[in-house]
């Protein structure tokens, strides 16, 4: 070892403050070979039991808490998506007991005629509805005397008893039909001529 340390110092390789520290090492580990076989036995490796975690990564994290944390998020997710579907089953199942429920209360009480053409508008949900009714119907309708309920999608005319009845289960499917109706006058679907209109 010191030959090849001189070697080193001759070819300039190696400078004079190396060699010391190098000698105080060698020195430090004692005269003979044994401390360094003796050394072997004193290192011990962390056993499993000691929470060793697998090789760090870039970030600082071991791999074991990535996976955690990725398994945490897998689960939340999981549990999320199933919160979601109870939630849409639970109203599937309320909005059909409603609907039977519903139907139960107008089961051969709609007052609806198939041969009925005289449409009577009104505006529901936003958005300007009809019902098919005939004359007498139609101004019955107008005097409060009939009312229109909603059922999957189809009006129906039926008595204010059962009007009541249906808005004390399903408030959101009663039209309001106090609103004014626009006279029909038979050019209902062209619009109106502007005043200024020079010929």
């Amino acid at each position: 070892m010191g030959s090849l340390q001189d070697a080193l110092l001759k070819t300039g390789l190696a400078s004079e403050e190396q060699k010391k520290s190098k000698a105080r090492q060698n020195a430090g580990r004692g005269k003979s070979g044994d401390s360094r076989r003796g050394a072997g036995k004193q290192v011990k490796r962390p056993s499993k039991k000691t929470g060793r975690r697998g090789p760090a990564d870039k970030s600082g994290k071991s791999t074991s808490d990535l996976e955690r944390a990725w398994a945490a998020r897998r689960r939340a997710e999981q549990a999320e998506k199933e919160r979601s579907k109870k939630a849409r089953v639970a109203d599937q199942e309320a909005r059909r007991k409603r609907n039977l429920e519903l139907d139960g209360i107008v089961d051969g009480k709609a007052l609806n005629v198939d041969e009925a053409e005289i449409p009577r508008y009104f505006e529901h949900l936003g958005r300007i509805r009809r019902v098919l009714c005939t004359a007498e119907q139609r101004d019955a309708i107008n005097r409060g005397e009939l009312g229109v309920v909603s059922l999957r999608g189809r009006y129906l005319i039926v008595a204010p008893d059962v009007l009541e009845r249906y808005r004390a289960v399903a408030s959101d499917l009663v039209p309001d039909l106090s609103g004014a109706e626009p006279e029909d006058d038979g050019n209902a679907e062209y619009p109106p001529v502007p005043e200024d209109l020079s010929w």
